[in-house]
């Protein structure tokens, strides 16, 4: 699941269009998704939506819409999960402002849920937790009832032992870009 539903007021103009390898956010992002093989890909937009679609090719993905993207991105993830709620088994939530994350790292936290059969599979680096995270069918009714303005950790931090953190070098998984100055040095590391 992409979340691409935020307003990217800090940004000053959709950050799932911004240029990015040759492609933007959202491409980049759909590409690397494809090449862990996690299928289906729902992409959720929000106010920005028409615009975001008038420059993606999405073909091969669900759209969902956020409705209220000022409840914060546990809205978008709501509206993900009711799209994909009946499709599969777990849903890994990739930030369209990480288009950074490895392929690598992606595939990784995918084997560790498989692996493990936890509820909760989230990326650490350096000793802090990261995106993306996955989060099996056990635990979709939580999210859904998570009330707006609070984000999912209120899922993550009910239980600890359903949770596997799972140690990656990849920075990318602490580095969300949501200023200008943020992404020009996110293109000076390119």
């Amino acid at each position: 699941m992409i979340l691409a539903a935020g307003a990217s007021r800090r940004m000053g103009q959709p950050k799932a269009s911004l240029p990015f390898r040759g492609a933007t956010f959202l491409s980049t992002v759909v590409r690397a998704a494809r090449e862990a093989g996690l299928d289906p890909i729902v992409v959720v937009l929000g106010a920005d939506g028409d615009k975001i679609l008038l420059k993606h090719e999405l073909d091969g993905c669900l759209v969902a819409w956020n409705p209220d993207t000022e409840a914060g991105p546990i809205a978008s993830i709501q509206a993900g999960i009711s799209k994909l709620n009946h499709l599969v088994e777990a849903v890994l939530i990739w930030h369209v402002d990480r288009p950074h994350v490895r392929p690598t790292t992606v595939a990784l936290l995918v084997d560790a849920f498989r692996a493990s059969g936890c509820a909760i599979v989230i990326p650490s680096c350096a000793g802090r937790r990261g995106h993306p995270v996955v989060f099996a069918r056990p635990v979709f009714e939580e999210l859904l009832a998570v009330p707006p303005g609070q984000g999912a950790r209120v899922v993550v931090r009910k239980d600890p032992a359903r949770v596997r953190v799972v140690p990656t070098d990849d920075p990318a998984v602490l580095e969300d870009v949501n200023l200008p100055e943020e992404y020009r040095r996110l293109l000076e590391k390119e």
